[in-house]
């Protein structure tokens, strides 16, 4: 296969331009307009500038079928080639995601960032000379400075992808070049009607809520005029500590996120103006909703759905949202007499085609009981029994059955699902009131969180196995764990993907008297480590391991993944009168045992 790199220098202004834009919208502008770009053709030979009118000639005059392109930013590059010039590579390779792999999420990976990791000079692009300006309205001395910022880029991402390639797990080349597939090959359509419903009727619902309450949108939005609203209504808004500043101090900020206690008792207030209050401050802050029907029924107009997903973008090495369109989170179907609210229901397959879902059966837990050696809530998987009703009946203390105590079964699965990984009891009451409607007194929901762990003491001692593991991160000898080898300060999975924790350090807090490991993330975020937190960072990149492998076999087949959601893959199903036929097949190879992890009893499940 021919290795190619490639990158375009394109038309941007102060009001077009991909700070204010999303890639897709960018690209498919009627404004667009490719300068130029910068190419590659093989390892021997140095990268050449191509003028627009030449750049399209000399595109249309390769054979791409044989071809691996490599770009920085292969969602970028990609979609203009397929969307302007109708250029489709064999396979895509994007050193940004190899990057973020590598190096780990928690830093940049522009390419002026990666290329200060590697020792290589910032670029030399003079993006502010042609801010503005059609390639026609530049004069010569600045056309080569372009030229030559282009070819030097394209000259660093070949030394960057031959330096990354010694490190990056083979399997993952397929399931990057699926992924950007997804984004610069798109297929989806959309439902606009629906859309449209959709954002009409959460629009309708905030309107109803400001005028019962006789307030505006910004006395919501503002979290200051939010809490006089409280304070008038009798109520003293809690705080929490903040995000650190730039002087690495906290400060407090309101408790106004859906998940603080604080606005969850405000959901459960005996005072309406005060529950209304809370319903109508989250309603306005998180519409998520109206947002990504209003994004998607945009995108829809410029052509099929571009599906962004973001490479290693969580720690986990799993997929992450993109673009301002997070396909991995649509929210579940909800129905109501008026219309389907369903983003799900508003996506639609190409013509010719139905869309399957198939989905991992309780993937985590299966994963975690098992790495644990916690026999028999594996048996109960293996042999088809229900794996919700023992933790129950502990809880309870009588025998509970599906059939007859489906409320306790409701509590069993909540607490097989969510309590493996160290969760505490307010966690665990919180769980349940919200997502089920339960509501357990503290006592109670302490004696849950026991009831989980004396059922599970084999998960509990594989806690305390991670917060072991974490000291032998932090600078311990080599090790293996399960099927994972640790070294240098990070966790190898069996396809060969790093768990970055090279930034993990033991951090005693003089102020408050604790001690603790704590973790860098994205933007300078310190996360609180501990061993659950690591089991729970292992099980998931693990979970994210089976998918992965499964997405390459199913591939192998011969069908199109065109999106997926965490555990769940979107597989174009041709309708051919044997749709049963394919699903079946993708399903048994979402079900496949791995070879690193033999006996394990996988499941999957397709409607």
């Amino acid at each position: 296969m021919q290795f190619v790199v490639l990158d375009f220098e394109s038309f941007f202004s102060n009001d077009y331009t991909l700070s204010k834009m999303t890639t897709e919208a960018y690209i498919r502008d009627p404004r667009f307009q490719a300068h130029g770009a910068a190419i590659k053709w093989s390892k021997d030979h140095a990268a050449k500038w191509y003028d627009e009118p030449a750049l399209r000639y000399v595109l249309s005059q390769e054979d791409w079928s044989d071809v691996f392109l490599i770009c920085h930013h292969a969602h970028f590059d990609g979609l203009i080639l397929s969307h302007h010039y109708g250029v489709c590579p064999a396979m895509y390779g994007c050193t940004l995601s190899m990057a973020r792999l590598l190096l780990g999420n928690h830093i940049s990976v522009s390419l002026d960032s990666v290329r200060a990791q590697f020792g290589l000079p910032a670029k030399r692009t003079p993006y502010n000379l042609f801010r503005g300006k059609r390639w026609g309205e530049l004069d010569q001395s600045t056309r080569d400075l372009v030229a030559e910022g282009a070819c030097d880029e394209v000259e660093s991402i070949f030394k960057l992808f031959r330096t990354l390639a010694k490190d990056f797990p083979k399997e993952e080349y397929l399931v990057v070049d699926q992924t950007i597939r997804m984004f610069t090959q798109p297929v989806l359509r959309a439902d606009t009607d629906l859309l449209a419903r959709i954002w009409s009727k959460e629009e309708h619902d905030k309107q109803v809520r400001l005028a019962a309450l006789d307030i505006s949108a910004s006395d919501l939005a503002s979290s200051d005029k939010f809490a006089a609203l409280l304070r008038d209504a009798g109520v003293e808004p809690e705080t929490k500590e903040g995000p650190p500043r730039k002087s690495g101090e906290r400060g407090t900020i309101y408790a106004f996120a859906k998940k603080d206690p604080f606005m969850e008792e405000l959901l459960d207030h005996e005072d309406e103006r005060v529950k209304a209050l809370a319903e109508a401050r989250l309603g306005e802050k998180s519409n998520i909703l109206q947002t990504r029907a209003e994004t998607l029924g945009w995108m829809a107009s410029r052509g099929p759905l571009c599906v962004y997903l973001r490479m290693y973008g969580a720690h986990t090495t799993r997929w992450s949202g993109g673009d301002s369109s997070n396909f991995q989170n649509f929210k579940k179907p909800e129905y109501s007499e008026q219309a389907k609210l369903s983003l799900r229901d508003a996506i639609l397959p190409p013509e010719g085609y139905i869309l399957a879902k198939p989905d991992l059966s309780q993937i985590e837990c299966r994963l975690l009981n098992f790495i644990a050696g916690q026999d028999d809530v594996i048996e109960r998987f293996r042999s088809g029994q229900d794996p919700y009703t023992k933790v129950a009946s502990a809880f309870y203390g009588y025998e509970v059955d599906k059939k007859n105590h489906p409320k306790e079964r409701q509590v069993g699965k909540i607490l097989e699902l969510q309590a493996g990984y160290g969760s505490g009891a307010a966690k665990i009451g919180a769980t349940l009131r919200t997502n089920a409607g339960i509501i357990l007194t503290p006592e109670e929901a302490l004696k849950a969180r026991d009831a989980y762990r004396s059922t599970h003491p084999n998960v509990v001692d594989l806690w305390r196995a991670g917060n072991r593991m974490l000291s032998r991160l932090a600078g311990g000898p080599p090790t293996t764990w399960g099927s994972c080898n640790v070294r240098d300060g990070r966790i190898y999975l069996p396809n060969g993907c790093p768990l970055n924790y090279s930034t993990l350090e033991y951090y005693r807090d003089d102020e408050a008297g604790e001690e603790y490991w704590r973790l860098k993330a994205r933007n300078n975020r310190w996360v609180k480590m501990y061993g659950a937190k690591l089991v729970e960072n292992l099980i998931q990149a693990l979970a994210r391991v089976v998918i992965s492998q499964a997405l390459i076999r199913i591939v192998g087949l011969g069908y199109r993944v065109v999106s997926m959601e965490h555990d769940s893959l979107w597989i174009l199903i041709p309708e051919d009168g044997r749709e049963r036929w394919h699903i079946d097949r993708c399903l048994v190879e979402m079900s496949r045992t791995p070879e690193w992890l033999p006996g394990i009893p996988l499941s999957a499940e397709c409607g």
